[in-house]
């Protein structure tokens, strides 16, 4: 019987960057003299930069503006014009770079769990690089405290990335569990996904049921978040939060566009401009 090749899903998804734009994508990292390799230590240092100096956050989707998953548009968006995006976004264009960069990577779809009984749909975009004989999750577009490292998959091993434990189980309906530990809390489980690949086209149709179905939590609420060394910066409509030590240890409500315009740039480095309005924000 003849065999058939596996896809090499970097061609089915369009082109690798070019060295200008790796350049420019890496300077929006702070990672301007970096030579990245491909390896673990290089893995590890852009998904920390990532979480550090590119936000999520979910204006397009509370304006009622459709998020196109084409690269072209996220790059623009993201590293040229300082903004953010919903996780469709931020690991679509992350996917390109560990793509053009030469990783192995292969994109895999979701399921956030939030409470024990309530089933999501999969509306979650995560990545799997193989390094040699280990493969290792890598996720920067989740809006709440989550693994700041590449976490090896291999199922028990209890994995640390300083702020949080972590580790894998296996489920017959969830697939691949991962469950987190803060300090001082229990464990719980953060999301699920089983192993078919998907590419950047896979993800159109839940990328617009956030965008525009009427239960979708991304059009009723402002949700930002972006990582500090220690602590993760949130703003939850319009209140701005320091997460820290598992649990909120700062909280301030934002009265005005003004302060609003400050906060945004100040933390989170998204520089556009904002009115204030009880329910979302127009712009």
């Amino acid at each position: 019987m003849e065999m058939i090749a596996l896809p090499n899903y970097a061609d089915i998804n369009g082109r690798p960057m070019k060295k200008l734009q790796i350049q420019q994508y890496l300077r929006k990292l702070q990672l301007n003299d970096f030579e990245p390799a491909v390896n673990l230590a290089t893995l590890t240092k852009l998904q920390d930069a990532h979480l550090k100096y590119i936000p999520y956050e979910n204006f397009d989707s509370l304006n009622g503006k459709i998020t196109s998953l084409k690269r072209q548009d996220m790059f623009n968006k993201v590293i040229m014009h300082n903004r953010g995006g919903i996780c469709f976004e931020l690991n679509g264009l992350y996917n390109w770079l560990l793509e053009s960069l030469g990783f192995d990577v292969t994109s895999y779809s979701a399921r956030f769990i939030d409470k024990m009984e309530t089933y999501q749909l999969r509306r979650h975009r995560v990545m799997c690089v193989a390094l040699g004989e280990k493969r290792y999750l890598t996720d920067v577009g989740v809006n709440s405290e989550s693994p700041r490292v590449p976490l090896e998959i291999v199922e028990g091993l209890i994995q640390s990335d300083g702020i949080s434990q972590y580790k894998f189980t296996r489920s017959e309906f969830w697939g691949w569990l991962l469950w987190q530990k803060e300090r001082g809390k229990i464990w719980k489980r953060l999301f699920g996904f089983t192993e078919e690949p998907q590419i950047d086209k896979d993800f159109i149709t839940a990328s617009f049921w956030c965008d525009a179905h009427p239960d979708s939590p991304f059009i009723k609420s402002k949700k930002l978040s972006i990582f500090r060394e220690d602590c993760n910066i949130t703003i939850r409509s319009n209140y701005l939060k320091f997460y820290l030590g598992g649990r909120v240890k700062y909280r301030y409500k934002i009265n005005t566009g003004a302060e609003l315009k400050e906060i945004l740039w100040e933390y989170f480095g998204i520089n556009v401009e904002y009115r204030l309005k009880d329910d979302g924000i127009e712009y």
